[in-house]
């Protein structure tokens, strides 16, 4: 089997979701609650502060990987159905609520906890993690979307991009 570009463009492109969705699935579900266990609250914002900025460059940067790749994909494809459409407005979706996630609330969280205790922490660290929670679901249901695609034709064809 000879590697062609679509095959390389295809495996940064499922690259990029392992890396985006496996970052954040372990911050949430491994990481955060260990810290909450093991560290004193000074300690834990110390290096939730750390972890959130290192992996949210990780994870915009993955999304940003998805994007090309993505326009590399569509271009092979050569015509835009319904279900690949469909998955395309999610993805805008999850880039949208990652910003959101990473560049406001995010951006909050550090400059709350540079300030020292405050009573709105918890309540951002909430929103951080629903959010985060919600991007990994929307980016769970579009692997499903593009397992679709990749078994079927992707149903009605919207438009031509050739």
């Amino acid at each position: 089997m000879m590697l062609t570009w679509r095959m390389l463009i295809l495996f940064i492109h499922v690259t990029a979701v392992i890396v985006a969705l496996g970052g954040s699935l372990f911050s949430t579900f491994a990481l955060t609650p260990i810290l909450a266990d093991e560290l004193a609250p000074a300690d834990r914002l110390r290096v939730s502060r750390r972890v959130v900025r290192r992996l949210g460059t990780i994870v915009l940067s993955a999304l940003g990987v998805l994007v090309l790749t993505g326009l590399g994909n569509v271009m092979f494809m050569g015509v835009i159905t319904l279900l690949f459409a469909i998955k395309l407005v999610l993805v805008a979706a999850v880039i949208v609520l990652a910003v959101y996630q990473y560049g406001t609330i995010g951006t909050r969280i550090w400059r709350v906890s540079a300030a020292g205790p405050d009573p709105s922490l918890p309540a951002l660290q909430q929103r951080f993690r629903k959010v985060g929670l919600t991007v990994g679901a929307l980016v769970l249901l579009i692997v499903y979307l593009s397992l679709g695609l990749t078994r079927t034709s992707g149903g009605i064809i919207l438009a031509g991009v050739r």
